[in-house]
């Protein structure tokens, strides 16, 4: 039998020779079909990367450039004769980047820059000094010097020691932004504010026409948190928004604000408010609200002239007579029998707040002169008892039942129970005539009385006269709104103004009665909070009326919440009515001399003129501010892009450039100031 092993080799390395022959031809087809797939990716990629070009393009551009808003300058609010009440002015943020200061000039400069730095930003030298080396060690490239600065204090900070170097090498970065500042803190809440806290007052309510329009511009990416403006073809300027001439008087203001605050602090009182308004336009000249602080300073924190109802107390007995008398349901001479100023009515007992042993019996006018609680709750029930719908139907077509609609927000809802609602009851109408179970804010009241003092015709209350762009007149609101054109008869509104006055000359404010300053007007004292039992009774005490009496000019009204140590109108509110009455008496008889007045009017119109040469003129000429207050002419020339410097406080009495000269650019104006 023959072997067959030496075959099965040769068949073997047969099979290995073959299949060594084709090995590096397996190889090319790797690598072929390996560069295949790389050039199959690559086309992926560079068809991918084609189609994601604008993406990737937006998402390097949000990276390193971007479109910023330009913020508009806002509009200045004047008070009616032209001065700045609110305006916006431009404030630095200062921050140091000490990864660009050299350790040389650090160390060289960090003492004598420390002690400048006490003396700008009123902190110790010691506190820069370890704050400074610590935030060196960390390499702080944003760290907070200051916040809120003026344009001079920058200017300082500028010139010390390491600063001077500039951004690269000195690490001085400052950032402007644009500040709202009221250039008074008296009435700031009837001002109000257009921000993130909300739309109030003047500010709010004109806001669209104040805020302007933002502009547009590129900028680049330069830092973690600094951007480069870039010049571009689209970018758009921003623009300036309009001016609002309010009707806020800040003379009266300042009168009506320390007399107010005088009474609030003598009667420890919680808060109060006084609102001053022109009879024929409807105008508010004065709007000042008080609130009692934890400091025991008080502070303009919110506006209860507009929002606050409460029970107007006596106050209310005028409305309710007036009602009558047009329903000639009473007349002058008839009596009403007071009971010695106690009445029960339905198990509940009606008292006056002094007993009248003296009167047995009183009059309409007697009665609101006395402010008798018994004697209007007996009137009025009387005639309307069988039909309560005629007295509050009065009401509701004086719509004391309806918010007025004033320009500013945050108006308080009154409310007027009706019969046949649920909070209707036969304790309602006698409890109403003196000013119980119904609330009413103390702008309503005013805007009441105002309309009887103007012969029965209720106007709208008016904030602002006109809106101006650039010095030209674009919106006026001079022309009075008319609530109502008529509330009464001619002849009851005569006999209501004759009994106001009588409250003044006979009654409950008889007191303060003069006949160089006369006025009408009601007492009012109502009690807060008294249907809480775990509460000690505490008081609103109020007086509105008007003036001159013959031919008023002005209405007024003053609340008081919460007094104390008294609690009458009459101790309380009566008081500051009277002071604000005398200073405005004595400055309407000041402008009565011919020889002033005509001195007063130039000098007037001389303070105008060159005001308009400020707010208006956009020329580069320097105006004449000598003798005005630096806290309005500092913002106003810093807003128009000037450098100022100032030394001192109070009104100008020295300018480095004289008036009518050409302002170059970047000359610094200097301003000496004086109390």
């Amino acid at each position: 039998m023959k072997k067959k092993y030496p075959r099965k080799i040769g068949n073997i390395e047969m099979k290995i020779e073959n299949k060594n022959r084709y090995l590096p031809l397996y190889k090319s087809y790797l690598i072929g079909l390996l560069f295949v797939f790389i050039a199959l990716l690559i086309i992926f990629n560079l068809l991918h990367i084609q189609n994601a070009y604008e993406k990737y393009k937006k998402y390097i551009i949000e990276k390193r450039i971007k479109i910023n808003l330009i913020p508009a300058k806002r509009g200045n609010i004047y008070s009616a004769d032209n001065r700045i009440l609110s305006t916006s002015v431009i404030k630095y943020d200062v921050h140091i980047d000490f990864q660009s200061i050299s350790d040389e000039l650090f160390n060289h400069n960090i003492v004598s820059l420390c002690n400048s730095l006490e003396f700008i930003l009123k902190r110790p030298k010691g506190f820069f000094y370890k704050k400074f080396i610590k935030e060196k060690k960390k390499g702080n490239r944003y760290f907070l010097l200051a916040k809120n600065l003026d344009f001079s204090k920058l200017q300082m900070l500028q010139k010390l020691p390491i600063f001077n170097k500039g951004k690269r090498i000195g690490g001085f970065i400052s950032e402007h932004k644009i500040s709202r500042i009221h250039t008074l803190n008296i009435g700031i809440r009837t001002l109000g504010y257009d921000d993130h806290r909300g739309k109030i007052g003047i500010e709010g309510a004109f806001s669209k026409y104040l805020r302007g329009k933002d502009g547009k511009r590129l900028e680049q990416r330069i830092s973690s948190n600094i951007w480069k403006p870039l010049q571009s073809k689209n970018e758009i300027d921003p623009e300036d928004g309009k001016d609002i001439h309010s009707t806020i008087d800040i003379s009266l203001q300042d009168i009506s604000y320390h007399a107010l605050l005088q009474k609030l602090c003598a009667f420890k009182a919680d808060h109060g408010c006084v609102v001053l308004m022109e009879v024929k336009s409807g105008k508010i000249s004065v709007m000042i609200n008080l609130e009692k602080t934890k400091n025991n300073t008080y502070e303009d924190i919110r506006n209860f002239s507009v929002w606050e109802g409460n029970e107007p107390g006596s106050t209310f007995k005028t409305i309710a007579l007036l009602a009558a008398l047009s329903d000639k349901k009473i007349d002058m001479n008839m009596l009403v029998d007071i009971n010695g100023g106690v009445m029960k009515f339905k198990g509940k007992e009606i008292r006056d707040s002094h007993h009248y042993e003296t009167y047995k019996k009183l009059n309409p006018k007697q009665i609101l002169e006395i402010s008798s609680n018994v004697g209007i709750a007996k009137l009025i029930h009387e005639k309307y008892k069988k039909e309560p719908e005629k007295f509050i139907n009065h009401l509701y077509k004086w719509n004391l039942n309806k918010k007025i609609g004033i320009d500013i927000p945050g108006e308080g809802t009154p409310f007027i129970p009706k019969p046949g609602k649920k909070e209707w009851n036969e304790m309602t109408l006698p409890w109403m005539t003196f000013g119980y179970n119904i609330k009413l804010t103390p702008l309503q009241i005013l805007t009441f009385y105002n309309a009887i003092a103007n012969g029965g015709k209720m106007v709208k209350p008016m904030f602002v006269t006109e809106i101006r762009d650039k010095g030209k007149n674009i919106k006026t609101f001079k022309t009075p709104i008319v609530i109502n054109p008529s509330i009464a008869d001619q002849d009851s509104l005569n006999k209501i103004r004759y009994m106001l006055e009588g409250v003044v000359k006979n009654g409950t404010a008889k007191k303060y009665y003069h006949p160089k300053w006369p006025y009408a007007g009601k007492t009012g004292t109502t009690q807060f909070e008294y249907w809480d039992k775990n509460k000690s009774t505490t008081y609103i005490s109020s007086f509105v009326g008007f003036f001159p009496y013959q031919k008023p000019k002005y209405t007024c009204i003053v609340v008081i919440s919460k007094p104390k140590k008294k609690h009458y109108g009459v101790e309380v509110a009566v008081p500051v009515f009277d002071q604000i009455v005398q200073s405005i008496y004595t400055r309407m008889k000041k402008k009565e001399f011919p020889i002033n007045k005509k001195r007063n009017q130039t000098d007037w119109k001389k303070k105008i003129k060159e005001r308009k040469n400020i707010f208006l003129s956009d020329k580069k000429i320097m105006p004449n501010v000598l003798s005005l207050p630096g806290k309005e002419v500092i913002p106003l020339l810093e807003n128009k892009g000037y450098i100022i410097q100032y030394d001192g406080i109070g009104k100008v009495i020295q300018q480095s450039i004289k008036p009518g000269k050409k302002i170059k650019k970047n000359q610094v104006i200097f301003l000496k100031l004086e109390k």
